[in-house]
């Protein structure tokens, strides 16, 4: 639409042959190429027309009758000069009556048959329209109309020298037609190769535009089609819009924009999905797909949502806007929301207060569930604002594209889920959360870089759980498990973002304190002891009171190797475990005489 727009436009400053050259264009291909067939029509018709007309002209020249009228004349002269020269009366009388009759078929036109020998004659005359040899035909018969023994010898010369006249007159007259006829001959040459090259010009114009109109785009199209099917890299046919010699709005037009927009659905498709791909976490590709809603699509409001199933809860991942209002309800009971729990699009617009859950009022809403492995793994919520409403039928007419890009987005998002549940099942303790030595181990290589690199200094805390094992033997392990994950979160919930926790080993924790001043690690140690005794624990078997030991080492005040340091601090706790437990050692040089760690 917006291309054609943009043509309508230009086409205004056009001179006003390219502008009628663009309106005969932009009309429907039936149209034009019926214009094409009937001014060809039209052509075609008017050179038959013309060389009819020259046909018949001809033929009128050709029957004009003055050989008939000819040996009309001649058979007239012989018939009076047998009359009055023969002795008997009746024979006399019969040459008069036959030269009469074929005198008046002459002036007033007709057909007659006359005899000379054995040879018959039809002799075919149209009515005089010549004055002059009228009144020479008329004063002949009037003569012969006579009585014939009154007639006079002069007068009988008399009306031969009219005959012969009249003959005269005739071979002027037949001249003059086979002059005329050989010049309308030679038009008619002339005609015909004029008429001729015309007919091949039509024809040749004919057969242009119906090539320019159609076959060549349909040619065209035909091979982009071929070159993007046989295609070894498509992203970079995709890249290129379908090539054509004109941009018209009729048939051809239309089909070979939808055939662009196919190339560039694809390829927007294919980038999108390869997009994903290369993003590195899950957040990008929430984000991304929130960007796909807003930018590709046109929705303002919408939030994604992402769905644990063994939990039946739902997380909102991405919202537009960021103070977009969601049901709490359908996050903590996943079930709740109807689009989850039938796995089908729910759409207000089909059914009136088809969910309870949706909370907007003045608004409509479209919820799309992205199913998985016959599970509902996300639910996208688009919510039409009252104002936007009339936007539905443009919404309805994107649903399918929309579907689409979600069901490519979809296998991208299990696959990165997946690959994050790997991730934190490699580097993270699943009873408490926190970080396992592997995690730790590396990292330390860069941790410990930067702090040298910034001149700061690094914090290691090692912890141990007080009498552990009695929890475990009197309460079973169950309520010991309850009590390292109740430790672990007093610990990462007591230390800065930017600090790490882990979970080193059975009861033992490992906490490092990145960019703090020197003799501050062993103030963070003491608080952490004191909160985790203040903490009452819940748990199957009751209340129960825990402490904890803490071995303190900085690096690289202590030793400039970090794995020296981690060494310093499990001493440091050993040391606090034999001065009686809950407590905070600082390592001392006196505490490790050992040169191997």
């Amino acid at each position: 639409m917006e291309s054609q727009k943009r043509r309508q436009k230009n086409s205004r400053k056009q001179p006003l042959w390219k502008k009628l050259y663009f309106a005969f264009n932009n009309l429907s291909l039936f149209v034009k190429v019926g214009l094409v067939m009937a001014l060809c029509g039209v052509i075609i018709f008017l050179i038959i027309f013309v060389l009819f007309y020259q046909l018949t002209r001809i033929e009128n020249k050709l029957h004009a009758g003055y050989k008939d009228y000819l040996l009309a004349s001649f058979y007239v002269q012989e018939k009076i000069i047998k009359s009055y020269s023969s002795s008997s009366i009746l024979e006399k009388q019969l040459n008069l009556k036959e030269a009469k009759k074929i005198l008046n078929s002459m002036l007033k036109g007709g057909v007659i048959s006359i005899e000379e020998g054995n040879i018959k004659l039809l002799l075919h005359f149209s009515p005089l329209k010549n004055p002059e040899k009228i009144k020479i035909l008329k004063t002949i018969l009037e003569t012969l109309n006579k009585n014939p023994e009154k007639i006079k010898q002069v007068e009988i010369n008399k009306l031969l020298d009219n005959l012969q006249t009249f003959t005269y007159s005739l071979f002027q007259e037949e001249l003059s037609q086979r002059i005329y006829l050989q010049k309308l001959f030679y038009q008619t040459r002339l005609m015909e190769l004029f008429l001729g090259i015309v007919l091949a010009i039509v024809l040749l114009c004919g057969g242009l535009a119906f090539f320019l109109m159609v076959l060549s785009p349909l040619k065209k199209t035909t091979s982009r089609i071929h070159d993007i099917t046989y295609a070894k890299n498509l992203s970079l046919v995709q890249k290129e819009p379908l090539s054509v010699p004109f941009k018209f709005n009729d048939e051809i037009g239309k089909l070979v924009e939808e055939v662009n927009n196919l190339i560039k659905y694809f390829s927007e498709l294919g980038q999108f999905k390869r997009v994903l791909e290369e993003d590195e976490s899950l957040e990008d590709v929430y984000e991304r797909l929130g960007q796909l809603l807003k930018q590709r699509f046109g929705f303002s409001h919408f939030a994604i949502y992402a769905v644990s199933n063994s939990q039946n809860t739902m997380e909102v991942v991405y919202r537009s806007p960021e103070d977009l209002m969601v049901n709490q309800e359908i996050l903590v009971m996943a079930d709740l929301c109807r689009a989850k729990r039938t796995g089908k699009i729910v759409s207000s617009f089909e059914t009136k207060g088809i969910c309870k859950m949706f909370i907007h009022k003045n608004a409509e809403h479209i919820c799309i569930p992205l199913i998985t492995g016959g599970k509902v793994e996300g639910v996208i919520q688009l919510i039409i604002p009252q104002e936007n409403k009339e936007k539905i039928k443009e919404i309805e007419k994107n649903m399918p594209q929309l579907q689409a890009f979600l069901e490519e987005s979809i296998p991208v998002i299990e696959a990165k889920r997946y690959a994050n549940s790997l991730k934190q099942m490699a580097v993270k303790d699943p009873l408490t959360g926190l970080y396992n030595r592997r995690f730790v181990e590396q990292i330390l290589d860069n941790l410990t870089a930067g702090i040298l690199r910034r001149d700061t200094v690094l914090g290691v805390l090692m912890c141990d759980v007080d009498y552990f094992k009695k929890v475990n033997d009197k309460y079973g392990h169950d309520v010991g498990d309850e009590i390292l994950a109740g430790v672990a979160k007093v610990l990462k919930d007591n230390v800065r973002k930017a600090d790490i926790v882990a979970r080193f080993g059975g009861e033992e924790f490992l906490i490092l304190l990145v960019d703090i001043r020197k003799g501050e690690a062993e103030k963070v140690a003491e608080k952490l002891r004191k909160k985790v005794e203040e903490t009452n624990f819940e748990t199957k078997a009751g209340v129960i009171k825990k402490t904890i030991s803490i071995g303190v080492s900085e690096f690289p005040v202590d030793t400039k190797a970090i794995w020296q340091a981690i060494k310093f601090a499990d001493v440091a706790l050993y040391k606090a475990k034999e001065m009686g437990r809950n407590r905070v050692i600082r390592f001392k040089p006196e505490m490790w005489q050992e040169t191997k760690y």
